[in-house]
């Protein structure tokens, strides 16, 4: 019966009823997008550094045998 009760609600809005609205939304779709976009920054230099780092190996090799 409960299912039945939180079906009928969803369809509702899928025919066009009110949606609830939620006062905030706005505000944490901006907080969500601002950690999506800390989160990518944060991965591009973790992926920099490593790449730093292999480059100093490279180098390391290169020196090693003379190229």
């Amino acid at each position: 019966l409960v299912f039945f009760l939180g079906a009928t609600k969803d369809m509702g809005k899928m025919l066009g009823g009110d949606e609830e609205k939620d006062p905030d939304a706005a505000k944490k779709e901006e907080e969500r997008q601002e950690a999506l976009r800390q989160q990518e920054e944060e991965r591009k230099a973790k992926y920099a550094k490593m790449e730093a780092e292999r480059e100093v190996m490279r180098q390391g090799i290169r020196d090693k045998v003379g190229i």
